[in-house]
């Protein structure tokens, strides 16, 4: 006759116990884990889309000056907006200058204050793109 220990049994199911939790619980820590990155990703594309949202542009004149391009705008947005980057006819431009009509340097378009950009290159459109990845573009004549 053929004798049971019953002590080795609840020890394996002890231990089969244990093993499924460890895994369920590496598996809710990374599900936990994705779900905060998703989270912050989703929260991060709507403060942005806002800020994007809040940018509003007005074209006062553009002219290409044969030696160079200008534009005169007006920030009627809801905060000062800082360029990322300036393009005549989609070229990026190295060097640019934005003043006030008075002629002062500024290094961002200030809500409700006109402000002329100028490059040294000649051509038929200006674009500007805006930290928040808003572009506007403007002719120039």
């Amino acid at each position: 006759m053929m004798q049971r220990r019953g002590i080795s049994e609840i020890y394996s199911t002890i231990m089969m116990f244990t093993v499924a939790l460890a895994i369920a619980g590496i598996v809710i820590a990374a599900s936990s884990n994705q779900f905060n990155n998703q989270q912050q990703s989703a929260y991060q594309m709507l403060d942005s889309s806002q800020k994007r949202m809040s940018e509003s542009v007005s074209f006062v004149t553009g002219r290409d000056t044969g030696t160079g391009s200008e534009v005169e705008l007006v920030n009627f947005g809801l905060a000062n907006i800082n360029l990322d980057r300036v393009m005549v006819d989609a070229v990026r431009q190295q060097s640019y200058t934005m003043t006030f009509v008075n002629g002062t340097q500024t290094q961002f378009l200030p809500v409700k204050e006109p402000v002329i950009i100028s490059t040294g290159t000649s051509g038929a459109k200006m674009q500007i793109v805006t930290t928040y990845g808003s572009i506007f573009e403007f002719p120039l004549q």
